[in-house]
């Protein structure tokens, strides 16, 4: 795994917030942590088994600002967000961009359900998503994607130098003369 993926993985874990732990029995945290560093895993290595953590009749919703900053907003069942994923890994273009997620809240929502917001920044475009939201359930002691509320800015908000400067010493070595 790449060295930034794996500081995104453990960045995740370090910023999850101890009242978390407060609310929710130990297993049940250790459980999500686990399924939030395998999907950051995943998903920051760009790898298309991703898909299968998405449950077919989830509910994403997607914001996306194009280019000429229009704002358009999206809902796709799963099952349509992991087809829409997989062209997309297909064609050399994977969808899923790689992030870290600071100030992780986790909540019961009910049942095994837990609701997990965070700031999330993109690390490809370089710009956040401050009202990120991931809805996971379990079913056959496995959680799975149930929900995702997500911003996608196709503006590359990563600043350039103004300059490029290469600091490069030259040394001449003169060639010797056969005698």
């Amino acid at each position: 795994m790449k060295t930034w993926a794996k500081v995104a993985c453990v960045g995740a874990l370090l910023w999850w917030h101890a009242p978390n732990a407060a609310t929710l029995d130990q297993q049940t945290v250790e459980d999500a942590r686990i399924f939030m560093a395998g999907y950051l895993e995943l998903n920051n290595t760009k790898n298309i088994s991703l898909l299968p953590l998405y449950a077919d009749d989830a509910v994403i919703n997607i914001t996306v600002v194009t280019l000429d900053r229009e704002v358009r907003t999206l809902e796709l069942s799963g099952r349509k967000w992991k087809q829409l994923l997989r062209e997309t890994w297909y064609n050399g273009q994977p969808s899923a961009e790689p992030m870290q997620l600071h100030d992780i809240r986790i909540k019961p929502i009910s049942g095994e359900t837990l609701e997990i917001t965070a700031h999330r920044y993109a690390l490809t475009r370089c710009y956040w998503d401050n009202r990120y939201r991931l809805v996971i359930a379990k079913a056959a002691k496995r959680y799975h994607i149930i929900g995702e509320t997500v911003l996608i800015d196709h503006h590359n908000q990563c600043e350039q130098p103004e300059t490029t400067i290469i600091n490069q010493e030259i040394t001449i070595i003169p060639t010797m003369e056969p005698r």
